[in-house]
């Protein structure tokens, strides 16, 4: 694919975002119905998209190429994670701030934006692919991640006198979510060999199908809330946005780019480590009592550059 493709086809993906915008300005969209469509598609339609998805492909993945994008996933967390800490480290940031940049800078947003994004580029069997891949952040954004959080709580002393046994339940209970759950079961469909669900697959299809305009949605809704100029203002924003779009996936393309030698689990991998910072950081942010402002600051930041971004980064696998 040439640049101006990707670019048009993330471009298409703007009209709803923008769509989004003009709903919440004109009344439409508000925090409730977000907070209400955010429940829909995370314990419905996004599970249902993604158990969907094995009917996408007439010829499944073969299972080595599958457990190696798992395994690779996994790294590419770990590499992720390197990066975060030298960066944040690097920008002196304050102690305040420290958790947001560690945050965004790890986890991109998989689920909401790359799933679409992954499909316009690569097509809808790309979905698979991604569903396997994100089996990782499942585990990593809602234990590791919001461990991250935690961490610049005013809290954090009592966060840390807690039980090993306390804190794997509340891993076990962050974790488990209907999404990560339907990657499971994609998972096996896969490697039973599983790719045509008939007329259940059809309606898994069809309900999945809601998934990406809600999504786009509810992102220009969200969009619409931030004050633009101070969104702007924060120049740790744009170096992290810089080592979440850019370093992330060269240095992903990089270590990985060998050991993933099948084109389009490379090109997924690569690219899907290329979104913008995941968005459910905010939430941790209010769940824990640290100021949300920063990693507001870095998805708003992100969300705009990855337009440019994300063609670039896809040119190159």
């Amino acid at each position: 694919m040439t640049f101006m493709t990707i670019f048009l086809q993330m471009l298409t993906l703007c009209i709803p975002i923008v769509g989004g915008i003009v709903a919440a300005r004109a009344g439409f969209l508000d925090q409730k119905m977000n907070t209400a469509l955010t429940r829909l598609v995370m314990n419905i339609t996004l599970p249902c998209m993604v158990v969907a998805s094995v009917g996408a492909n007439e010829t499944l993945p073969e299972t080595p190429v599958l457990l190696t994008l798992l395994a690779a996933s996994i790294i590419g967390y770990a590499i992720a994670a390197i990066i975060a800490f030298m960066v944040t480290a690097l920008m002196r940031t304050p102690a305040t701030e420290r958790s947001a940049w560690h945050f965004s800078i790890t986890f991109g947003n998989v689920g909401f934006i790359g799933y679409p994004a992954l499909s316009a580029i690569f097509g809808p069997q790309a979905v698979l692919y991604a569903a396997i891949a994100n089996i990782p952040f499942n585990l990593f954004n809602f234990s590791i991640g919001a461990a991250m959080v935690k961490a610049g709580a005013q809290d954090a002393r009592e966060q840390r006198n807690r039980t090993l046994g306390e804190r794997l339940r509340e891993l076990v209970h962050d974790a488990a979510n209907p999404t990560f759950f339907a990657s499971f079961i994609l998972l096996a469909l896969v490697l039973l060999g599983i790719h045509d669900l008939g007329i259940l697959g059809d309606g898994l299809a069809t309900i999945g199908n809601f998934t990406t305009p809600a999504v786009l949605l509810m992102l220009g809704s969200t969009l619409a809330s931030y004050n633009a100029r101070e969104m702007l203002g924060n120049w740790r924003a744009y170096v992290a946005g810089a080592a979440r779009l850019i370093l992330v996936p060269c240095a992903i393309l990089l270590i990985l780019g060998g050991f993933v030698t099948d084109p389009l689990a490379q090109g997924v991998l690569v690219v899907g480590s290329a979104m913008p910072a995941a968005s459910n950081g905010v939430l941790f942010s209010l769940l824990y009592g640290v100021d949300p402002k920063p990693m507001m600051q870095a998805n708003f930041v992100t969300i705009v550059a990855s337009i440019l971004t994300i063609p670039l980064i896809a040119l190159m696998v």
